[in-house]
């Protein structure tokens, strides 16, 4: 059935407002008893499922997965150094984590606009002397104020590439992430495999290249970090649409 990104496929990058189409999809596929999954690469509030559902998304019942969702399974409670917003940071401290930059147990690497080289160099020095070096996701770029930026994939390429440090991936597009993903769908229809998932997003190197890898039939919407498929290998891709309103459309009249 379906596993659905968040950023950019039901919300609006330039605003956080539901993108047209996201609201009746998921009333669809309640009304139907579909199996579904909301699957987001949030790292900034712990109560992101309540904000998406007082927007108006009637997310059922364990059918919602972030990276926060899964951290606890591979990284006890411990002193970290965490790189991210200050909303990410919270989120640590909230989750029992100790803030340390100095001799943490671990590094934590999330989105984040204010990078500084220093932070880089810290994160090196830290990979050097083998503390462990955990990415939030994956995500190559993400869009702000109808920009592109530079996404904590694309930094976890450079800090390997100066230190040669290996990494560990919680969020998309790991594999750890898209299992944890598909057994939590299973509670609603125990017989769902990779091959029975469609998943929809439009992130195409972040969330649908590694998805295709799995078995997963793979859709692109055009309304968030990319706009048009140039220079894409759309043989990858099981359909493209211009958003998830005309998704939901195509969606119904299959069903």
């Amino acid at each position: 059935m379906l596993f659905l990104d968040v950023q950019g496929t039901l919300l609006s990058d330039a605003d956080k407002s539901l993108i047209d189409g996201a609201k009746t999809l998921i009333s669809f596929l309640n009304s139907k008893n579909l199996a579904y999954l909301i699957i987001t690469n949030n790292t900034k509030k712990l109560n992101f499922l309540e904000e998406l559902r007082t927007k108006g998304l009637e997310i059922k019942q364990n059918a919602y997965l972030d990276p926060f969702c899964v951290f606890n399974r591979l990284l006890k409670p411990c002193k970290v150094a965490a790189y991210g917003s200050k909303e990410f940071l919270q989120s640590i401290e909230n989750l029992g984590y100790e803030l340390d930059f100095k001799t943490p147990n671990a590094v934590l690497i999330a989105s984040y606009d204010d990078f500084k080289f220093d932070d880089f160099a810290s994160i090196i020095e830290f990979a050097q002397n083998d503390v462990k070096i955990i990415a939030m996701h994956e995500t190559s770029i993400y869009k702000k104020n109808h920009r592109l930026y530079p996404g904590v994939g694309s930094v976890m390429a450079m800090i390997q590439n100066a230190s040669g440090c290996d990494y560990e991936v919680v969020g998309k597009p790991s594999f750890a992430f898209y299992k944890q993903a598909l057994t939590l769908i299973k509670e609603q229809n125990p017989r769902l495999e990779f091959k029975d998932i469609t998943i929809v997003s439009d992130d195409f190197k972040g969330d649908l290249l590694k998805a295709k890898e799995l078995g997963m039939k793979c859709v692109l919407v055009l309304s968030g970090k990319i706009s048009s498929t140039k220079g894409l290998d759309t043989s990858i891709l099981d359909g493209v649409f211009e958003s998830i309103l005309e998704f939901e459309k195509e969606f119904e009249c299959k069903v």
